[in-house]
């Protein structure tokens, strides 16, 4: 496998007036010009659903009702190639120790979690032009550098990074069952230099500490199951002072330590807080993808899953559910913040890929409450139908207030339908 990195580019202008409908074997080049992945053909679909849902910008205007494309003002160039194990299931990119740089983490089929860093030459500037091809072009001079090798006991799900309390790094690698393995890496001073500035071998690694959480794997309904794993949930709100001092220890402490998501492909969903399920729920569809998206903008992260059939399930951590369905089969899911225009502020969006070589984007999602209120129409407004030559103000209201149950309805419903 050969990895790729790439500078990010500005993405084009693209219409939203309504949902994106994008096939596969439209995009052409696109998807490899986008992501800086190269591949043996051109016309190979690919199931990175992140890298399909970043090209929707690039086929044509007449067949998809798009804004006509314009030229890229940063056109993405590959910076360094280098290659690594081939059976890479999982990525993340994240700072992992603590030390302030970011790693490359990645996930192999065969039970094997490995950490690399870039290391740019000690004798060498960082970037450099390099000629290559018809001209020159910017490279970065230096290496991925192996840092760990970590063993599983089981196959891997996914990969996330979850902090503690005090704001330590851990990476929580799902494992079979609703159970994961918490990774602590952590950074010695000089340790990032010395891999820098020496011919040390990538077999000197980081200290580490692992350990394996059960969890409520006796709950589980199949402990064979394969795993999704997500942390670093953000539980406080928008209108929430997390440093208030009214607030509660327990309140407090669920501020602080921030809570992460498992799902399991026989359809259990868990939240956990400090290796204690808070909850969990079953159903009855196969998921496969978890992601967490502050759909409400409230400030809290909601949990969003997604089943095979195209069940799409979005989760506060207080346990209030949505439930969409897309009505055809999935084999990729993500959501996120979908933003062509820098002048326009990012909205909500759920990315499915399909089975039939589409890409479904739905972008904006008008959800702003989890919770279904009570309809509780006001009394003093609807008092002043009622008032006429026989009833005065007052009258009307007290008529209102001790009306029964089933003419208030009644009343709701020729309001609201214009039922009769």
């Amino acid at each position: 496998m050969k990895i790729k990195i790439a500078w990010l580019c500005e993405t084009p202008d693209v219409s939203l007036d309504e949902p994106i409908t994008i096939n596969e074997a439209e995009m052409g080049e696109s998807i490899d010009e986008v992501d800086g992945q190269g591949q043996s053909s051109s016309n190979a679909p690919t199931t990175n659903t992140e890298t399909q849902s970043s090209s929707e910008s690039t086929f044509d205007e007449g067949k998809n009702s798009l804004k006509k494309e314009p030229e890229l003002k940063n056109p993405l160039n590959c910076v360094h190639k280098q290659r690594i194990p081939a059976n890479v299931k999982n990525i993340m990119l994240a700072d992992v120790d603590g030390d302030g740089q970011i790693e490359m983490v990645v996930g192999l089929t065969d039970r094997v979690v490995r950490s690399y860093r870039f290391m740019k030459h000690a004798d060498n500037s960082a970037v450099d032009l390099v000629e290559e091809g018809d001209g020159s072009e910017e490279k970065l001079l230096g290496t991925l550098v192996a840092l760990n090798k970590w063993e599983c006991a089981n196959q891997i799900g996914s990969l996330t990074l979850h902090h503690s309390f005090d704001g330590q790094p851990f990476i929580l690698v799902a494992q079979p069952g609703g159970t994961f393995m918490r990774i602590k890496c952590q950074c010695e001073d000089g340790d990032h230099e010395g891999l820098a500035g020496s011919n040390k071998s990538s077999n000197d690694v980081l200290p580490s500490s692992v350990d394996y959480e059960f969890l409520g794997i006796s709950r589980m309904r199949n402990p064979n199951i394969s795993t999704e794993i997500i942390g670093d949930l953000n539980s406080c709100s928008n209108q929430t002072n997390c440093e208030d001092p009214k607030h509660s220890d327990e309140d407090k402490e669920l501020f602080k330590n921030r809570p992460y998501a498992l799902a399991t492909l026989d359809g259990t969903i868990m939240l956990v807080q400090d290796e204690v399920i808070l909850w969990a729920i079953a159903v009855d569809h196969q998921i496969f993808a978890l992601n967490k998206l502050d759909i409400t903008k409230d400030g809290r992260d909601d949990i969003v899953v997604c089943a095979w059939d195209g069940q799409t399930y979005i989760l506060d951590q207080h346990k209030n559910s949505v439930r969409f369905h897309l009505e055809e089969p999935v084999r990729a899911f993500h959501s996120g913040w979908y933003n062509v225009d820098v002048e326009e502020p990012a909205v909500t969006a759920l990315v499915y890929v399909t089975f039939k070589n589409t890409i479904i984007l739905y972008y904006d999602i008008p959800l702003k409450h989890m919770v279904c209120k009570k309809f509780e129409p006001n009394a003093a407004k609807l008092s002043e139908l009622f008032v006429d030559k026989d009833r005065n103000q007052q009258q009307a209201l007290e008529h209102v207030v001790n009306m029964d149950k089933r003419t208030k309805r009644e009343l709701v419903e020729y309001l609201l339908y214009d039922a009769r």
